[in-house]
């Protein structure tokens, strides 16, 4: 999904009113990329708001090479939005999100895990080229954990890009703690 790519239809929009984890991409001059790894009750929602604060200089603006832009005072921006309104839209339409919905066995409880093992397997790939700005703690679970990876439903160039970014081979995990059963 991305700016021109959102359904037009009713029954569309609703199918992303959705939980789940997402990746938001851009791609820039070079082949160089910018990641983001996140999480939410509501994915079109979310999207939505990369997309506002984007427009509305709430976030870091980039130059075709991919480099910031400006000064983080977004009253300068606005003072110079002869040059950086054209530099925000190109950053909204460069802006891909893939996502996996939490459905069919994925657990919506697991979010806030595979967001963490998402984007430690996306810092490593992009060299700490992710904007996530919070650390995220993928918290306790009981059991070993596997992030089995399906590129089908992406075309030629957007597999490849997604690739990039979480990496080809499944995330395997071991449970932080055994468990003993005690005899009473």
């Amino acid at each position: 999904m991305g700016a021109g790519l959102f359904p037009d239809e009713i029954d569309g929009r609703a199918a992303m009113e959705a939980p789940g984890v997402y990746l938001r991409v851009k791609s820039y001059q070079g082949g160089r990329l910018i990641g983001y790894v996140g999480q939410s009750r509501n994915l079109l929602q979310r999207f939505e708001q990369h997309l506002t604060q984007m427009l509305s200089f709430n976030a870091v603006i980039r130059d075709e090479a991919g480099l910031p832009v400006g000064a983080p005072d977004r009253l300068a921006l606005f003072n110079a939005l002869g040059e950086a309104g054209p530099l925000t839209v190109a950053e909204a339409r460069r802006t891909r999100f893939y996502f996996a919905l939490a459905e069919d066995g994925f657990d919506i409880d697991y979010l806030t895990l595979l967001e963490a093992l998402l984007k430690a397997e996306a810092d490593k790939n992009l060299g700490g080229a992710c904007e996530n700005i919070q650390a995220i703690a993928a918290g306790s679970f009981d059991h070993d954990i596997a992030v089995i990876h399906d590129f089908s439903m992406l075309a030629g160039n957007a597999a490849a890009m997604v690739r990039t970014v979480v990496g080809r081979e499944p995330i395997h995990v071991r449970c932080a703690a055994e468990v003993f059963d005690h005899a009473d």
